[in-house]
């Protein structure tokens, strides 16, 4: 399934409002969607739990780089979207 990173160098170029949208959409429209939380802000959570998150849309946070990649990929074996919010 497709997996969706939204990755800058830079902080505020808008990674997480985009990762947000397109995963909130996607899940809107009725697809399974995962978002995974990379930023140790957790912007993502934060919104998610304020109760706007879609019931298809599944957030995922406190994902390290040694285990981003298992994470991913089970994921992906599971939803038909995985949506990831590097952080910047």
């Amino acid at each position: 399934m497709p997996v969706i990173s939204f990755a800058s160098p830079k902080g505020g170029a808008g990674k997480t409002t985009a990762a947000i949208l397109l995963a909130s959409e996607l899940a809107r429209k009725g697809a399974g969607v995962t978002l995974i939380d990379c930023d140790p802000r957790q912007w993502c959570v934060k919104w998610a739990e304020g109760g706007k998150a879609p019931e298809a849309l599944r957030v995922l946070a406190k994902v390290d780089e040694d285990k981003i990649i298992d994470v991913i990929e089970a994921e992906a074996a599971q939803s038909p979207f995985v949506i990831v919010d590097l952080e910047g």
